[in-house]
């Protein structure tokens, strides 16, 4: 199964904190918090957070979302309703702030991925 993979910056969590609430409003801004930092691989919050600031000030790193750890994080704090396909749906619709890529290196990699035409030397 296919997990997106997002720059790991302040905005694009914010960005899926956003959309957690949105869709599941009963779910508490400290869990959602927890539950987040437990689909990049952080034991807490509070382990997240440091690297966050740090790393996205000086590196583009690329995180992979995992919706079953946050899932499971979040059914360890008490949310045992909410169904993993949906939850994986939302995770794939959230249009996230922060590009994997600048514009610059984006459109090199852009340019590199597309095949040359047929009648190309």
């Amino acid at each position: 199964m296919l997990n997106p993979s997002i720059r790991f910056s302040p905005s694009n969590v914010v960005a899926l904190k956003h959309a957690l609430r949105g869709q599941y409003p009963y779910i508490k801004s400290s869990h959602c918090d927890e539950a987040i930092a437990a689909s990049f691989g952080f034991n807490s919050y509070a382990a997240m957070r440091p690297a966050l600031h740090q790393l996205s000030a000086y590196a583009r790193l690329i995180v992979v979302t995992d919706h079953l750890l946050l899932l499971l994080r979040l059914e360890k704090l008490g949310y045992r309703n909410i169904a993993p396909e949906s939850l994986r749906r939302l995770i794939w619709t959230i249009n996230f702030p922060d590009e994997r890529y600048d514009n610059d290196v984006g459109e090199i990699v852009r340019a590199r991925r597309r095949p040359a035409a047929a009648n190309a030397e």
